[in-house]
């Protein structure tokens, strides 16, 4: 009976020992494991932030997407956190590999955060990450969290002048150029040509 005994009190023992250890595994599994932050977070934050200022929300953009996609896992792979790349690259680059036409774009990164508000609040603490969100000339975005550090891609797409052509009498044409300036207004510019 004694050995069943030594048996019975050895295997409490080894597993009181393999139930510490994996307590206090998913306990550091716990303090180590990604933070809870999300694409979709970060963009209704943002749009929050705007509407509550009288902005219009931003949309998500598919080009600006991958835009952010390919240069956060560029900043994670290489292991460096800028606006640039170590190699010269610029984040206009990222863009325009995509085939982006803009006439606006704009950039916020940020690393180490545990939540999606704490990001947002950092960002309003720096002017030009608070003067990207707030920028009325952006209308779209893209966003892409990886390893814990986010990019956001703010844009406008380019806009092409519509142009209309009305002929006044035998002898003179009348050319109106639409377009939007950067306070968002439609702006119309004529010209008054004479016809030979």
């Amino acid at each position: 009976m004694t050995k069943n005994i030594k048996k019975i009190i050895k295997t409490i023992v080894i597993l009181f020992v393999i139930s510490t250890e994996l307590f206090f595994f998913n306990i550091i599994n716990m303090a180590i494991a990604e933070p809870n932050i999300s694409e979709r977070a970060i963009f209704e934050l943002v749009n929050k932030e705007r509407i509550k200022n009288n902005i219009t929300p931003l949309t998500f953009n598919d080009k600006l997407t991958q835009s952010a996609i390919n240069k956060v896992k560029d900043l994670v792979e290489n292991n460096y956190f800028n606006h640039s790349s170590e190699d010269g690259k610029t984040f206009s680059s990222w863009i325009k590999e995509t085939g982006y036409e803009y006439s606006f774009i704009g950039e916020n990164l940020a690393k180490d955060f545990s939540n999606n508000e704490s990001i947002i609040k950092a960002w309003f603490k720096s002017p030009g990450h608070k003067e990207n969100i707030l920028n009325r000339n952006f209308t779209e975005t893209g966003i892409a969290v990886y390893d814990n550090v986010v990019v956001q891609i703010f844009g406008r797409p380019e806009l092409m002048p519509l142009s209309l052509e009305k002929t006044i009498g035998d002898h003179l044409s009348e050319n109106f150029i639409l377009y939007i300036n950067d306070q968002n207004r439609l702006m119309i510019h004529s010209e008054q040509n004479h016809l030979v």
